[in-house]
């Protein structure tokens, strides 16, 4: 390709911020006909929103790789962790390339363009000791309150706690299931679409199981308990993520435990999944991964702990 060519490809890709814009609702209507969850579009919307409106007041042509890497270096020195960077670029780029598919560019702009790279800190997972506070945050002050007469957040709180530090499930997946997906006679929870629209169905022990019968049975005494959700709030209504993630919270805070997020029962599950021997197969089942990167991610933080033991139990010095 000459020169001149190349610069025409260029100018031919040039789309100005008021057309981007108004291109959006196709967009969206192509990423839900696509099965896009409706947390992804939103997101993905969010973040070339944002984009276009900062190229608008930069008066920068918006399908330009420099105003993309501009936009993304402004983020990263206003102090945006590179996660959030990382996420809005891939949007911008997404939406590039529809719009290249779909006849409204004539070429790629940000096409081999690498994303921010990505900090990897060490998530500690929680000690049996801190779980076990967590859990006792859920208890009647009282030790003659039968656990059926508890308040629904503390015998809701409890089963969900005991769900994510022995299965690992994620906030989300938590937040979407319903009674039908139980099936507590055998111990299986089903998750009809977990991240990335995969479903998976996961064992349950009877701790778990237990506590999720007591949070039913107090359930059932609730003004709202028609409702399709699993999990009530307290005003007659759904439990929100929002509400769930500040509740867990608020239980940690009691409990002494420092740099809580629910998030880290997820690691706590998966440490505790290979400490107690389980297979690093079994497990990415039981926490829906597809990739090993991420069984590496979410267990690395005592990976040295449990190798130790490991050759302690298999003794390969004794000769």
């Amino acid at each position: 390709m000459t020169l001149t060519a190349r610069w025409s490809v260029v100018a031919m890709t040039d789309l100005t911020t008021t057309t981007a814009r108004d291109l959006l609702p196709e967009w969206r209507l192509a990423l839900t006909s696509e099965r896009k969850s409706p947390k992804t579009i939103a997101l993905y919307l969010d973040a070339v929103g944002r984009y276009l409106t900062w190229t608008e007041t930069q008066d920068l042509p918006p399908m330009r790789r420099t105003s993309l890497q501009t936009w993304i270096t402004t983020m990263l020195a206003a102090g945006r962790s590179p996660s959030t960077a990382r996420i809005r670029q891939q949007a911008v780029r997404r939406y590039a390339a529809w719009l290249l598919a779909v006849g409204h560019l004539d070429g790629a702009p940000f096409q081999g363009m690498t994303s921010p790279k990505l900090d990897q800190p060490v998530v500690d997972p929680l000690t049996v000791a801190q779980v076990r506070a967590l859990l006792q945050t859920c208890q009647p002050e009282a030790a003659d309150v039968p656990a059926t007469a508890r308040p629904l957040r503390h015998a809701r709180d409890e089963a969900i706690i005991r769900l994510m530090a022995e299965t690992g499930i994620r906030l989300s997946e938590v937040i979407a299931l319903t009674a039908g997906d139980l099936d507590l006679a055998t111990g299986l929870v089903t998750i009809r679409r977990g991240k990335g629209g995969r479903g998976r169905v996961i064992p349950i022990g009877q701790a778990t199981a237990t506590a999720i019968r007591t949070y039913l049975a107090v359930r059932t005494t609730q003004p709202h308990a028609d409702r399709e959700e699993l999990w009530l709030g307290e005003r007659r209504c759904g439990l929100a993520a929002d509400a769930l993630y500040r509740s867990l919270r608020r239980r940690a805070e009691r409990a002494g435990i420092t740099g809580f997020r629910p998030h880290r029962l997820r690691h706590t599950a998966a440490h505790r999944w290979l400490a107690a021997g389980g297979s690093e197969s079994g497990l990415m089942a039981m926490a829906g991964w597809t990739r090993v990167e991420m069984l590496i991610r979410y267990t690395r933080a005592n990976a040295s702990e449990r190798a130790a033991a490991e050759a302690r139990r298999l003794d390969l010095g004794n000769l």
